[in-house]
């Protein structure tokens, strides 16, 4: 059955995947032909341009995670100013790109607040999007400039920073039971632009004005109710440059990591993408990080994908490392220190948040069923996955290079990070 299983992943990545986004691509310029949009200067115009969804072609894929509006076939409705787009309740931002913002209207009765119901915020806007609206940067930028409400310096913003595979989806679970924060669980705009900054960090440092205005404005937008506080689970893997760069965006905006074992979250980063995707993603991390994490790739040569992966994670953390021994006050936290004492955990947690014991109730009430249970990554179907053997080799690879590279003390018999700063 795995046999099977696999031989439908490699067909479905190397054929069906090209044949899919063929299809998408010569379905969309027929549209257009049919449903031409206006003529228009978007960046001299305080318009959006609204399409409606018609079909998303990601339906026919089993792997694709949804990454922006590259899989829909959108059909030109309307120009609408802006603001008459970005106040509605039902609007949320989900791609951004230098040139332009991209929002998404969910179907009527999708609450994207729920994380409950919708644990992972850019899987719901995917799956639930009949509208599809865009925005220039330079209008997108003057609307926000006009916003005088706006929290500006993002002090009602709380940005969860995480290695993946770690508990993270809990503890935004548990902060959503406070009532207190509206979570929202891996907006892929933020995920996409740090992509976007990595891939360019050989010519442009991550800390450009460029940069920061695009992370100010992004961070702005998704989080548009001045009256709110919100907390970001950020996307655990290839985002850990954020920590460099997100209080130079918005001084005020706070902080804090989650970790895990790296035995345990590697075992787990295979379970849920299977022994192929987990070496491909392995294979081309080089490509995907910043450019001085693909300097030390370049020198110390990781052999396999677990030593690929390993190194991913460490990159993930560095960054924390880096910013603490630069005299900042980010808090971290482990999955087994939850583990080993939840109340005490959970105190500590709601501290950070500013929220005082009597949340603590509340909080641990999340403990109490599965925090993924309405997402693709339920825990019956990780059940199913065999477990894995990580070769000790790799394991004892990671403890010197972790050392020699990064200055992170890692503990071999569980693959454990020792010195974890503000711990």
């Amino acid at each position: 059955m795995k046999s099977l299983e696999s031989v439908y992943d490699v067909l479905e990545i190397f054929i069906i995947f090209p044949l899919v986004l063929l299809c998408q691509f010569i379905s969309q310029k027929l549209l257009d032909l049919l449903y031409p949009s206006r003529d228009r200067n978007l960046h001299q115009s305080d318009q959006a341009i609204c399409y409606d969804v018609v079909y998303d072609f990601k339906k026919l894929l089993h792997f694709a995670r949804p990454n922006g509006t590259q899989f829909f076939l959108l059909k030109y409705r309307e120009m609408r100013k802006i603001s008459h787009v970005i106040n509605d309740d039902d609007v949320t931002l989900y791609y951004v790109t230098p040139q332009e913002f991209q929002f998404v209207r969910v179907k009527p009765g999708v609450d994207l607040r729920d994380i409950i119901r919708y644990p992972f915020t850019f899987i719901t806007q995917h799956n639930c999007a009949v509208e599809v609206m865009t925005v220039s940067y330079e209008q997108g930028d003057k609307y926000l400039a006009d916003r005088v409400d706006l929290n500006n310096n993002g002090s009602n913003i709380v940005l969860l920073h995480n290695t993946g595979r770690c508990g993270s989806t809990l503890i935004a679970n548990m902060t959503y039971r406070t009532e207190q924060f509206h979570v929202i669980s891996e907006p892929y705009s933020l995920t996409a632009l740090v992509f976007d900054f990595s891939s360019k960090s050989e010519q442009t440092p991550l800390d450009s004005e460029e940069n920061l205005d695009l992370l100010r404005s992004t961070l702005l937008f998704l989080c548009k109710d001045p009256d709110k506080k919100y907390l970001i689970k950020v996307c655990g893997i290839f985002t850990g440059s954020l920590a460099h760069i997100a209080h130079k965006a918005l001084p005020g905006v706070r902080e804090i990591f989650l970790h895990r074992s790296l035995l345990a979250t590697v075992s787990s980063w295979h379970k849920i993408l299977g022994p192929l995707r987990f070496s491909g993603l392995a294979g081309h991390a080089k490509y995907i990080l910043p450019l001085k994490y693909r300097r030390i790739w370049e020198k110390v040569k990781p052999q396999g994908s677990y030593q690929g992966f390993l190194f991913i994670l460490l990159s993930q953390l560095h960054p924390f490392f880096i910013e603490c021994e630069n005299g900042r006050k980010m808090r971290a936290f482990s999955y087994e220190s939850l583990q080993k004492n939840r109340e005490e955990f959970c105190k500590k947690l709601l501290c950070e948040l500013g929220l005082g014991s009597e949340y603590v109730p509340l909080a641990l009430s999340a403990l109490e069923v599965d925090s993924q249970e309405n997402s693709p990554l339920k825990k019956y179907n990780m059940d199913k996955n065999r477990r894995i053997n990580i070769p000790s080799q790799a394991l004892d690879w990671i403890v010197e290079i972790g050392l020699e590279e990064f200055g992170i003390e890692i503990r071999k018999e569980d693959v454990f990070v020792n010195n974890m700063p503000n711990s």
